[in-house]
This record gives C-alpha cells, sequence and structure tokens, in this order.
C-alpha cells in the first residue's frame, strides 16, 4: 500500500470515529447506529473489492 492509501484509511477511520462520538454526545444509542452504519458500509466495501480481485476465502 502506498501512502496515500494509508493516509485515506486513517482519515477515514478518524472521521467514523469523531462523528461517531459527536454522535454519541448528542444522543448515545445514535453513537451505537453510526459506528454499526459505518462498520457495515466497511465490510460491504471490502467485500466488493475482494470479489473484484478474485479473492477466495
Amino acid at each position: 500500500m502506498s501512502f496515500i492509501d494509508w493516509a485515506t484509511l486513517v482519515a477515514g477511520i478518524l472521521g467514523l470515529a469523531l462523528v461517531t462520538i459527536g454522535a454519541w454526545m448528542i444522543y448515545p444509542p445514535a453513537g451505537f447506529i453510526i459506528a454499526g452504519s459505518g462498520l457495515l458500509a466497511w465490510s460491504y466495501i471490502i467485500s466488493r473489492a475482494m470479489a473484484r480481485a478474485g479473492a477466495k476465502g
């Protein structure tokens, strides 16, 4: 992975964490909803990328 790939990954994780914390400060269950949605989106994106690359298992 190149530096840009790592920087994008870190920025995305940090952004999701900050949005989750902000939602948690307003209404705690919203923090769980945001975090869960982010994890679902992440797993979907990774599974599509692996399917396109032809990865097995």
